[in-house]
């Protein structure tokens, strides 16, 4: 959403002046986050965190992620639950809640791949600095029309069309081939399936055909929306990347 405000302002279609430019969704490259500087002419900062342990790190102006220590515990570790040292991107993160007595979260099994800088970071902050690669793991890569290149499709792009449809209770949108989605769908009790399953595609299909992949299919799927094996939802689930040649 961001970039697509900062090319409306770069046309000249939009006119604002932040005081400041916030990032709560997704990850922004140097490159993306030096236009956004530039077109906004406000500073550009980055929140990290996630349903669980709520907010867990805030950016810097050195574009790195300082954790909040009283808040939570965050640990990255190697696939099997060991400890990486700082300067070694983890293969994911276990997230504790300090704050939560109500639903204590406990080495919860994040996903993201993390990256703890081995040094003091140059802004001077002495919290511990990280920077997080996770969440483009569920960037969705088509190929373009006509074959000429690929268009990634942020999961916050997909999963708004899906919020805004009243009647959903639960949904799943899942990439079972280059150029076709499947959705799975929970309605809420009493809603008519049919009529919404109907509209989620529609509305998905249309945000598509605005990136110029209609030749991409929605599908709707059979099951229901289907849990990790830590229990729970992703709502965007990739191509699984093709398995190296021998």
């Amino acid at each position: 959403m961001l970039r697509l405000l900062a090319t409306e302002q770069q046309a000249g279609r939009l006119q604002l002046h932040p005081v400041l430019v916030l990032s709560t969704a997704e990850g922004l490259p140097p490159a993306e986050r030096d236009r956004l500087e530039r077109v906004f002419g406000a500073a550009v900062r980055e929140v990290y965190g996630c349903t669980e342990s709520g907010y867990a790190a805030y950016g810097c102006a050195q574009g790195w992620l300082h954790l909040l220590e009283d808040w939570v515990i965050v640990e990255p570790v190697d696939a099997g639950h060991n400890p990486v040292p700082p300067g070694t991107v983890s293969h994911t993160v276990l997230m504790t809640n300090l704050a939560n007595r109500v639903q204590p979260i406990i080495r919860y099994d994040v996903g993201d791949r993390v990256l703890v800088r081995p040094d003091p970071c140059p802004c001077g902050d002495p919290a511990p600095a990280i920077r997080v690669q996770g969440r483009a793991s569920d960037v969705l890569t088509f190929p373009a029309a006509g074959g000429r290149g690929v268009v990634t499709v942020p999961p916050l792009a997909l999963a708004t069309v899906v919020d805004r449809t009243p009647g959903v209770e639960l949904f799943q949108i899942v990439q079972t081939a280059p150029t076709s989605l499947s959705v799975r769908l929970r309605p809420d009790p009493g809603a008519d399936p049919d009529r919404i399953g109907a509209a989620v595609e529609e509305g998905i299909a249309a945000l598509l055909a605005n990136l110029g992949l209609a030749h991409v299919t929605v599908d709707p799927a059979p099951d229901p929306p289907e849990q990790t094996t830590g229990g729970k939802y992703r709502t965007v689930i990739p191509l699984p990347p093709a398995p190296p040649s021998s």
